[in-house]
């Protein structure tokens, strides 16, 4: 199973004003390159759902996925300043997993009820 890149060592090596080799370099790149790719994705997700969203849905809903979009955009831009909730990529990885397994369970089994549209 691939691991959350850690960028510590790197900064480690820096601190101590130590060189990066090329194998350190380009294994950077390779995950810069990557967060893009999955920043792209999960951007293209968001506005399929925000372009799909049933008439019915609240005001304050779609004004969320708005919101998240706008962001999107200014990630994809390279700006990560305005990003209003800072989390770890392995907090988000296991709120994802049990957000997904929940929702896998029938409505009467599920820890938090979903509001049906």
């Amino acid at each position: 199973m691939a691991q959350p890149f850690d960028t510590a060592p790197y900064y480690a090596k820096l601190a101590r004003n130590e060189s990066l080799t090329e194998d350190e370099i380009v294994a950077l790149l390779k995950a810069v390159n990557g967060y893009q790719a999955a920043t792209a994705y999960l951007a293209s997700c968001e506005a399929a759902t925000l372009e799909y969203l049933p008439a019915s849905t609240s005001k304050s809903e779609r004004s969320r996925h708005v919101a998240i979009c706008e962001k999107a955009v200014e990630m994809l831009d390279g700006d990560f300043h305005s990003v209003p909730h800072r989390t770890t990529a392995a907090s988000a990885q296991e709120r994802c997993r049990r957000a997904a397994a929940d929702c896998a369970q029938p409505p009467a089994k599920r820890s938090r009820k979903v509001v049906a549209a």
